[in-house]
């Protein structure tokens, strides 16, 4: 092979390990809809503890990965039910919602630390 083809395809292989301001890779399919890392998303999700009880977090992105949320834990299920519909209402009036990102027990996530 011509050292020009060699070249090309060396910043082919380079051009592979690009990632953006978020850790993504450029040429990598991104998640579609609202995630809780954009700012002004609001999120609410359900952690299952394992014991019979559900963890509900919710906040507002503000840009970083780890935005801050609150967490309701140790609900049953009714409980974490009507909390997390409750939560949800208020995320439909909410001004500061500019997207929203809601997932409920049917989605639980194992609890984080």
């Amino acid at each position: 092979m011509s050292r020009k083809i060699m070249s090309l395809l060396g910043l082919l292989v380079l051009s592979a390990c690009v990632v953006d301001e978020n850790g993504h890779p450029v040429f990598a399919t991104r998640p579609t809809g609202p995630s809780m890392d954009q700012a002004g998303t609001c999120f609410l999700y359900v952690e299952d503890a394992k014991d019979g009880t559900y963890n509900l977090v919710n906040g507002i992105g503000n840009g970083t990965k780890t935005p801050l949320a609150t967490r309701q834990t140790g609900l049953d299920a009714a409980a974490l039910d009507a909390a997390w519909a409750k939560e949800r209402k208020i995320m439909d009036v909410n001004p500061e919602c500019l997207a929203i990102s809601a997932r409920d027990r049917s989605a639980a996530r194992p609890v984080s630390g």
